[in-house]
């Protein structure tokens, strides 16, 4: 007998998909029978993951962006709508961080930051929820907050407020939003070993500090976040909302 799966049919675009926590939401959402589209800033990147999809049995496409430009925000929806007719999921998962002291940061490096985490992530869920409305059918948005939003950290004081600002938009977009029965929820992410952090944390001081807050013992893997991101996409999260889900060992618990 085949297994019913939770996503049949379904469209979830998910920006910075191409490695990390995006791919492995992505993947996690492809075996669940949606169709998914694999976003970032490198097109090869973004194409590879999307065959590699497709040879598995399963529908994505591979659409490039940058989130911090709105021209490619509006192609990269556009798009989705020419490929697949329909916008059900949008994961706001692209962001970048900046490991600095307060003191050394620079302007430059600090609204790069804001611009794609901030900006990038707020332009996307509006789009996706402009179409979601126009469908008439409800819908999901999820964006990726962090631990970051909660706890205060050390060479975090650029990258740690966004995460705040995205926790609190999340709950705005909730409020705003729910009378079309479109879900806005965030995901918390813990310290998850990804690209983007594996410099810092190969650092033996920077693995020590970050090992000795999780109660679980361990720093997390990108798919320790794809439960969550499946259940904030299906049918069985309608009555959540506005809220940030924690996937982060308990580190906030401490």
């Amino acid at each position: 007998m085949e297994i019913m799966k939770r996503l049949q049919g379904l469209t979830a675009v998910v920006t910075g998909s191409t490695r990390g926590i995006g791919k492995g939401i992505a993947l996690g959402y492809a075996k669940e029978g949606a169709n998914v589209v694999i976003s970032g800033t490198n097109a090869a990147l973004c194409d590879e993951v999307a065959r590699g999809i497709v040879k598995e049995g399963n529908s994505a496409v591979g659409i490039p962006c940058d989130i911090s430009k709105i021209e490619d925000i509006e192609k990269l929806f556009d798009k989705t709508l020419e490929q697949f007719g329909a916008i059900d999921i949008s994961v706001n998962n692209a962001g970048i961080t900046l490991f600095r002291t307060f003191i050394e940061t620079d302007v430059v490096s600090a609204r790069k930051v804001w611009d794609v985490n901030i900006f990038g992530t707020y332009f996307c869920a509006q789009r996706a929820a402009k179409e979601m409305v126009r469908q008439n059918k409800g819908g999901k948005i999820i964006n990726m907050s962090s631990i970051c939003a909660e706890a205060g950290s050390p060479n975090l004081s650029v990258y740690a407020p966004t995460k705040a600002a995205i926790s609190m938009m999340t709950k705005c977009m909730a409020i705003e939003l729910a009378q079309y029965k479109i879900n806005v929820n965030a995901i918390g992410a813990g310290v998850i070993l990804t690209d983007i952090n594996r410099e810092h944390l190969s650092d033996p001081k920077n693995e020590e500090y970050w090992y000795s807050k999780i109660p679980w013992g361990r720093v997390g893997q990108p798919q320790d976040l794809v439960g969550a991101a499946i259940f904030l996409a299906t049918a069985e999260s309608e009555y959540v909302t506005g809220t940030t889900l924690f996937v982060d060992g308990g580190f906030i618990l401490e």
